[in-house]
């Protein structure tokens, strides 16, 4: 039987993307299962239940074990295991994705400006949440979700959802992480979005 190790990027919430590269990676095996390493978001179960397949997640991989592999890599993130899957001289294929994700700009020199590096989303930008924390007695959940509904039902006064998409694939700069932060909905919005790849 066929073993797969497929590994995604714990950002990458586009089910539709998956599914399409799997489907097309299996299409002449009778039968196969799949490793991982992760399934944070949850997509290969829910794969699981559309094709079938036994989902195996481990702590740690086994090449000797794996007949193919899929690796849907961003940031470079899994280059390692890459260059040991191609050591081994087992099928690989690579997605690169282009994810957004939110990222702390404490100590820079750009300050709240964009850089080559990131695209500021903070207070004063164009994609700043324009609720602030302690302004109305607000905590940091409470300005996230009047933000994620505004965003989720296109309500800025500035800026449209659509305009969002310049923003996939960059790391969005601001001061609130490691804590949650508006820029992880702006992320997983960009991150669930089909590219048609």
């Amino acid at each position: 039987m066929n073993n797969l190790l497929v590994i995604y990027h714990e950002d990458f919430l586009c089910y539709e993307k998956l599914k399409r590269k799997i489907k097309n990676i299996t299409i002449n095996m009778d039968d196969f299962k799949i490793t991982t390493t992760h399934d944070k978001r949850g997509i290969l179960l829910r794969l699981s239940t559309e094709i079938t397949f036994e989902l195996n997640i481990v702590k740690e991989v086994n090449l000797n074990d794996i007949s193919h592999s899929i690796i849907f890599n961003c940031f470079n993130e899994y280059d390692e295991i890459i260059t040991e899957i191609k050591e081994k001289n087992i099928p690989i294929r690579i997605i690169n994705l282009k994810l957004a994700k939110a990222i702390n700009i404490k100590g820079t020199t750009f300050g709240k400006g964009s850089s080559e590096t990131y695209e500021y989303i903070g207070r004063g930008s164009k994609w700043g949440n324009p609720y602030s924390m302690y302004e109305n007695g607000d905590d940091r959940d409470e300005v996230i979700r009047k933000f994620k509904y505004d965003f989720d039902f296109d309500k800025f006064l500035n800026v449209k959802k659509e305009d969002f998409i310049h923003l996939k694939g960059k790391k969005l700069g601001c001061f609130c992480k490691p804590q949650a932060c508006h820029g992880d909905v702006i992320a997983d919005y960009l991150n669930s979005l089909d590219d048609g790849e």
